[in-house]
């Protein structure tokens, strides 16, 4: 994704262009990509409030028609769609520890958002439980990847540092977390 043209494309929707970068979020959030380069982008388009906003709300309604989508299609049909070693393992994990795993999950920017969600869809986590963790999980991911799209306007070189910086840090956050409270239940 080519942040200018992801600019060009955005703003020229004028009133529109939150919409369109929310809808873009959502769209990427279905297809096994990145989603944090639209979180980047945003960040490049709106600056941080504004790219925030856009990206978290397109983040949420993605991961709750992927919960639900996934519900409906059943088991099959996802394992169809989605790596069936990745998913049997996230089922795994979530059906053993719930709310924590999802937790984790959310911040590790390396797994996939449609692991997640279609893999939450399919697991015996409540809608309820799924939504507050999306919701807080996603949260500081999703300012920090803005914020480094901001940062790409101002110093290039320093929203690099950033992205990398940002990258190993929920990294190791994630496996702190997952010696800590998940891997001795286990």
């Amino acid at each position: 994704m080519d942040p200018s043209m992801y600019r060009e494309t955005v703003m020229a929707a004028g009133y529109w262009a939150p919409l369109i970068a929310i809808l873009m979020m959502i769209i990427v959030s279905f297809l096994p990509l990145p989603a944090e380069t639209v979180a980047i982008a945003n960040g490049v388009v709106f600056g941080p409030v504004m790219g925030f906003l856009t990206t978290w709300v397109g983040a949420i309604v993605a991961a709750i028609l992927a919960f639900y989508l996934a519900r409906l299609l059943g088991r099959p049909i996802v394992y169809k769609i989605l790596p069936a070693k990745s998913l049997a393992r996230f089922e795994e994990m979530v059906t053993l520890h719930g709310a924590p795993v999802l937790l984790l999950v959310r911040m590790i920017p390396l797994i996939p958002y449609t692991v997640v969600n279609y893999g939450s869809g399919i697991s015996p986590i409540s809608i309820r439980t799924y939504l507050w963790t999306s919701a807080l999980g996603m949260t500081l991911p999703i300012i920090a990847f803005v914020a480094v799209g901001d940062l790409m306007l101002i110093k290039p070189w320093l929203g690099w540092l950033s992205l990398v910086a940002a990258i190993l840090l929920f990294s190791l956050l994630a496996r702190w977390v997952y010696k800590r409270k998940i891997a001795k239940v286990s």
